[in-house]
């Protein structure tokens, strides 16, 4: 986001960001690591209980690796995109203060204007289909989005923080500890977020 409105809640979010290309589907090796059984078609969708689901190979090991007479006990299936966002490998881990504070924080892209942001959420994998003519705070209205319009206008929830430093804890995103680059950014959202309320008031265009 461009702004320097934090959202608390998200700091512990886990979200993968990388994965062995050998490990994901339609670029590894099938033969070391055989498909295995889906809800979709059989191979599309969610893996089914026993097949990896929930980190459950039981069934997978006996009805999949064990007929293929090779030694492949530990193997598994390569991995669809959905699932290592999702699925399993991580671990939320924070610090051992009073706070708990986080190790990490999640940014989303930078952008330059709200044009650039309607792009974006017209066309990303969600694409919402309004995203053109809605205003920003409704574009992404249970989200970060609109927690970032809230934190231009000052108007502040309890899931937002009221300033930097008012956030809680030990750890602060290393991008915004420069006080002139961060009030640098937030002058920018606030303007941003002024012309598009100029421009498209409040307005949901939900018809």
């Amino acid at each position: 986001m461009v702004d320097n409105s934090f959202v608390s809640h998200l700091s512990f979010v886990i979200v993968s960001d990388a994965i062995l290309g050998e490990c994901v589907d339609q670029i590894g090796d099938t033969n070391l690591h055989p498909p295995t059984k889906r809800d979709r078609w059989e191979s599309h969708g969610w893996r089914l209980d026993g097949y990896g689901y929930n980190e459950d190979y039981s069934q997978y090991e006996v009805e999949v690796l064990a007929g293929l007479n090779k030694n492949m006990k530990g193997q598994g299936p390569l991995w669809l995109p959905h699932e290592f966002r999702v699925e399993s490998g991580g671990v939320s881990a924070s610090k051992s203060d009073e706070w708990n504070s986080p190790t990490a924080y999640h940014f989303h892209n930078f952008f330059m204007s709200g044009e650039e942001i309607r792009f974006k959420y017209s066309t990303y994998g969600h694409a919402n289909s309004k995203a053109l003519v809605k205003s920003l705070r409704h574009i992404h209205a249970d989200g970060d989005l609109m927690l970032a319009v809230m934190c231009a206008l000052g108007n502040h929830t309890e899931k937002t923080e009221s300033s930097f430093d008012s956030i809680a804890g030990t750890s602060r995103p290393i991008y915004y500890l420069n006080k002139e680059a961060r009030q640098a950014r937030h002058n920018l959202w606030q303007d941003i977020v002024r012309r598009d309320e100029e421009k498209y008031g409040q307005s949901k265009n939900d018809e």
